[in-house]
């Protein structure tokens, strides 16, 4: 079947996202301080960081919580995982995807209490979904969506320990609202993504640096962020 112009445009972008965007960002992206990280397949944790009541949201688990499995095997915290898309859904009501200590919730998580359009990828056979990145179709669904502010408050969390982002291109409005919110967890692990990734992997590092979080290592698209003070 041969490749429409959109087809090769998408193949470009992925080409240059993985293999120029992210030796450049080697270059202008540095990481602060003497963090320790582990290997925890998709993403880098900070050794020895977990704490035994630490609360953990994971938003965008989509059909992989390897992540999530080891960070239950090898602490005491408890996980809350958030992902409304229908195939997630049912990829965590299956019983070889539960999670000891990790709770999962069919919503989104956004700038705002709301209910969102989430547009359909340009590959049916993705999983992952978007608010903030439309396909060009009119594929999606809608879903009700909450802050993280009125997550924690409804939970009766006053802190997190760690929050891991996966919510192809709206990672900036949340964590925008996070801060708003005054909420800081020691930990931030997200990917940039979009088509805006590459500005907003060196324009979040500054900011978040600002904040008080150290830029502690990536793996892949996966930034790990550790709060400095």
């Amino acid at each position: 079947m041969p490749y429409s112009s959109t087809d090769m445009v998408f193949n470009l972008g992925e080409f240059r996202r993985w293999h120029l965007d992210l030796v450049a960002l080697n270059a202008l992206v540095r990481p602060r301080g003497r963090h320790r990280l582990v290997d925890y397949g998709i993403a880098l944790l900070p050794e020895v960081i977990l704490q035994t009541d630490a609360h953990c949201y994971s938003v965008g688990v989509g059909e992989d919580v390897d992540f999530e499995r080891r960070l239950s095997d090898e602490s005491r915290a408890k996980q809350w995982l958030f992902d409304p898309t229908p195939r997630s859904i049912r990829f965590m009501s299956r019983s070889e995807n539960k999670i000891s200590r990790a709770e999962f919730r069919p919503i989104g998580v956004w700038k705002r209490d709301t209910r969102m359009r989430f547009h359909a990828p340009r590959n049916a056979l993705h999983v992952s979904h978007s608010i903030t990145e439309p396909a060009g179709n009119n594929d999606g669904f809608d879903a009700d969506c909450r802050t993280v502010r009125s997550l924690m408050k409804e939970l009766g969390h006053e802190s997190l320990q760690l929050i891991k982002l996966n919510v192809e291109g709206a990672e900036d409005q949340v964590i925008e609202s996070m801060l708003q919110d005054g909420i800081r967890p020691n930990v931030i692990i997200t990917t940039w993504e979009g088509h805006d990734a590459f500005r907003k992997a060196i324009r979040w590092t500054r900011r978040l640096r600002e904040a008080g979080w150290d830029f502690a290592g990536r793996k892949g698209w996966y930034f790990t962020y550790v709060r400095a003070r």
